[in-house]
């Protein structure tokens, strides 16, 4: 790998959509990097990565897939403290770490990632934590706010007819992003 490449920690297909167009433009060497145990369950985050791998195979780039669920993993880096905003802290540092160390043991000069697309995502805690990992591992983090492109990523999905997910990963967002607008499903009633 030329030691100008960077590594895209890549959590969706439309937040890497977004990030297509400026790093065509400056033609940067990229490589997509899926390493995301926080996604739940099974279904999802099989969905999520097959539609990162059609998107690499159409746009041809290369992209290095963990394809394991890491459920465990993911429970084991938040703990107890499964609240947002500890556990996205948690979340994020244990994704920009594996991404660093890939990114210095296979000759990659830096890193970013995808989160910086999502206007959802804190981005001052993303920025901190990849500077951070990037430091232990001897590579930089591109902290580029690409929050401007989150439209564009989506666009992009919707015309390659990519899944577009709904909530963040984790089961905790699962739950935070439809605990109110489910309640027509189910109301439960006296016996």
């Amino acid at each position: 790998m030329p030691n100008d490449a960077l590594l895209v920690h890549t959590c969706c297909a439309p937040c890497l959509g977004g990030l297509l167009e400026p790093l065509r433009e400056r033609d940067t060497m990229f490589t997509a990097f899926f390493h995301n145990p926080n996604i739940h369950p099974l279904i999802e985050f099989r969905r999520r990565l097959k539609a990162v791998h059609l998107m690499a195979d159409g746009e041809k780039f290369p992209l290095v897939a963990h394809a394991d669920y890491g459920l465990e993993a993911f429970l084991d880096a938040v703990g107890a403290d499964r609240a947002a905003p500890a556990r996205c802290r948690a979340c994020y540092a244990l994704r920009l770490e594996a991404t660093a160390r890939h990114a210095a043991a296979h000759g990659f000069a830096a890193f970013t990632s995808t989160l910086l697309v999502s206007p959802q995502q804190m981005r001052d805690v993303v920025c901190e934590l990849g500077h951070a990992a990037a430091t232990r591992h001897g590579v930089a983090f591109d902290d580029t706010d690409h929050r401007s492109r989150h439209r564009a990523g989506l666009d992009f999905a919707r015309r390659h007819q990519l899944y577009r997910q709904k909530y963040c990963g984790c089961v905790f967002s699962e739950y935070d992003r439809y605990r109110n607008t489910t309640k027509h499903v189910y109301q439960p009633h006296a016996v």
